[in-house]
C-alpha cells in the first residue's frame, strides 16, 4: 500500500476515530474538511501525532477542489465520510442533497479520473427500507440510498471499486450530532454524575465507534472488485439494554427512557461482503464499549 489515506469529513465523529486508528496503524493521513477542527480527535488523543496528518481545507460540493486534492496527494485509498445528518437534511434539504449526493459524486469522479482503487464511504442503516412505505424514513436515508446506486453505476460504467458501509447506531466519545447521539449523551451524563432521559426507545444495532473505525481502517488496506455494500453487524439490542449496560458500569447512574418509540430495521442484515474483505469483524460488547466511553469522558473531565 503506497500513498496516504485521504479522508473527507475529518472533523466529524467517525473522522476522529478513524484518524486515530489510521495513525496507530502507521498510515499517513490527508485529513480534509471545510475548516480545521481537531477537537474531537484530541478528545481521543490528547497529543495526536500531527506529523502524520496533513490538513487540507476542502468543501466536497466543489468538484474542482476535490479533484485537485486527489491529484495533489495521490491517495492509496479514499474514506469518504463528509455528510449532513438527519436533522440537517430535514431542516435544509437542498444543502443536504448538495453535500450528501453531489459531494459523493465528486469523490467518485475524482477517483475515476485518478485511478484510486479503494473508495470506502459511509452509507447508513437509514438507507434500508422500513415502515408501511417500505422505503427510507427520511431524506438522509434517501440521499444515502442514492449514493449506493451512484457507486454501483461507477463500477459498472467506469470500473471504480467501492465499499459502502452501513453504520447503525454508533456511540462513543465525540458523537454529539444526529438524532441517535442520545445514546452517547446518556453515557456521558452517567460518567459525569448527571441525570438524563433518552428521548426515544428503540430496538436496533448499537456499535462502538472503535469497532467501526477499525473496519474502515482495515478496508483501506485491502483490495476488492465491484461496488460492494455491507452492514457492520447483525446483533440487535434495545435501549433498555443500553441503560442496563450503563448502570452496570455506573451503578448510581440516573438514566431513564422516554415513552416515544423509534422504528429501526431489526432483520435482513448482511455482513458477508465486509468479512470477505477484512476477515472477522470486531464486536465489542455493550458493557465493554460503555465502560471505555465512560473512562474517556472522565479522563477528559479531569483534564479540563
Amino acid at each position: 500500500m503506497t500513498g496516504p489515506v485521504l479522508l473527507t469529513g475529518s472533523n466529524g465523529f467517525l473522522g476522529a476515530w478513524i484518524i486515530a486508528r489510521l495513525v496507530a496503524a502507521g498510515h499517513d493521513v490527508v485529513a480534509t474538511d471545510i475548516d480545521r477542527d481537531f477537537s474531537r480527535l484530541k478528545a481521543l488523543l490528547p497529543d495526536p501525532p500531527m506529523d502524520r496528518i496533513a490538513w487540507r481545507s476542502c468543501d466536497v460540493t466543489d468538484g474542482g477542489a476535490v479533484e485537485a486534492i486527489v491529484s495533489e496527494t495521490g491517495p492509496s485509498a479514499i474514506i469518504h465520510l463528509a455528510a449532513l445528518q438527519i436533522p440537517q437534511c430535514r431542516g435544509n434539504p437542498v444543502l443536504g442533497a448538495k453535500v450528501n449526493i453531489i459531494g459523493h459524486l465528486n469523490i467518485m469522479e475524482a477517483a475515476r479520473i485518478h485511478g484510486v482503487r479503494r473508495v470506502i464511504y459511509t452509507s447508513s442503516i437509514a438507507a434500508k427500507p422500513r415502515g408501511e412505505a417500505n422505503a427510507p424514513a427520511n431524506l438522509y436515508g434517501v440521499y444515502k440510498k442514492t449514493d449506493e446506486e451512484i457507486a454501483r453505476l461507477y463500477w459498472e460504467d467506469h470500473g471504480v471499486p467501492s465499499l459502502g458501509l452501513r453504520p447503525h447506531i454508533v456511540y462513543g466519545v465525540g458523537r454529539d450530532q444526529g438524532e441517535t447521539s442520545a445514546i452517547t449523551t446518556a453515557i456521558r451524563a452517567a460518567a459525569l454524575g448527571e441525570a438524563y432521559e433518552m428521548p426515544f426507545r428503540t430496538e436496533s444495532c448499537f456499535q462502538y465507534a472503535g469497532d467501526v473505525a477499525e473496519m474502515f481502517v482495515r478496508a483501506a488496506a485491502s483490495d476488492w472488485e465491484g461496488a460492494l455494500l455491507s452492514d457492520l453487524t447483525s446483533r440487535v439490542e434495545t435501549t433498555s439494554d443500553i441503560r442496563s449496560a450503563i448502570t452496570s458500569v455506573v451503578p448510581d447512574a440516573h438514566i431513564t427512557l422516554a415513552d416515544e418509540s423509534r422504528l429501526s430495521p431489526v432483520a435482513g442484515f448482511d455482513t458477508e461482503p465486509l468479512q470477505r474483505i477484512i476477515g472477522p469483524l470486531p464486536d465489542t460488547s455493550l458493557e465493554k464499549g460503555v465502560a471505555e466511553t465512560v473512562e474517556i469522558f472522565r479522563r477528559n473531565a479531569l483534564a479540563g
